[in-house]
């Protein structure tokens, strides 16, 4: 990466800075526009271990501004499901086709995020139940294509949870999922030195941007957020969907 001219370094920056404001009004996204556009000029296998750990840090970050307690019962039942798709997920990295795997991914999230903008009734009898699918499906698309986030989005969107309980289940499992991710992707031997430089160069914009977005999200009611998850999710897919394209017909 670091002999990548200088409008690639500058490109690269302001796309990891949106990220983290985004993470932080939201609690996750930050893969969803990293990806698409980083992926434009750097290889998923430098790419994806690397979000991965922006992800872990963000996570943290935002973590330490919650407001809202958790339970354990809404969070452990979801990040044994994602450990369960981690392994998954590491294969199909190193296996199959990443492009493959993007346009599948982005269709899915494009169609799930529609349908939620069309008015899909919320899960008023499962409430109170843990998501246990949407986490394995998390667990599986972070250690394969570091976008996890969608799954549970929907998933957590449907059952109508505030706000502020929206962001705080999401960020604790953010926070053990991208680091059970990161040992494996250490024992796999995916974590590079050209990764660890990659993190270390962004580490000031993961700090700044995350701060900014937290200050945003105080500032955001109940409805407001809601629209912009289901619409992040939209234009994410899209985006991947589009520069994947872009990168097959080069």
């Amino acid at each position: 990466m670091f002999h990548f001219q200088l409008y690639f370094i500058i490109f690269a920056a302001v796309v990891i800075l949106l990220s983290s404001v985004i993470k932080g009004i939201t609690g996750f996204g930050f893969a969803l526009l990293a990806i698409p556009l980083l992926s434009l000029i750097f290889p998923l296998s430098l790419l994806v271990p690397a979000i991965v750990l922006f992800n872990l840090i963000t996570s943290i970050i935002v973590l330490f501004n919650l407001k809202e307690k958790i339970k354990g019962y809404y969070i452990v039942p979801m990040i044994i499901a994602s450990l369960a798709g981690i392994p998954l997920g590491v294969y199909l990295l190193t296996y199959l086709n990443p492009s493959t795997l993007k346009i599948v991914t982005s269709l899915a999230i494009i169609m799930f995020s529609i349908r939620m903008l069309s008015g899909v009734k919320l899960a008023k009898r499962n409430f109170h139940k843990p998501i246990v699918f949407a986490g394995f499906l998390s667990g599986v698309l972070t250690s394969s294509i570091s976008i996890g986030g969608p799954p549970l989005a929907i998933a957590l969107d449907r059952k109508g949870y505030s706000k502020e309980m929206f962001r705080g289940i999401f960020i604790w499992f953010m926070v053990f999922s991208s680091l059970f991710t990161t040992l494996a992707f250490y024992y796999k031997g995916l974590l590079t030195t050209d990764t660890i430089k990659f993190t270390a160069f962004s580490l000031p914009l993961l700090f700044i941007g995350s701060g900014w977005g937290v200050k945003i999200a105080t500032k955001i009611n109940q409805q407001q957020f809601r629209k912009f998850i289901i619409l992040l999710n939209v234009c994410t897919g899209l985006l991947m969907l589009i520069t994947t394209l872009i990168k097959l017909y080069q």
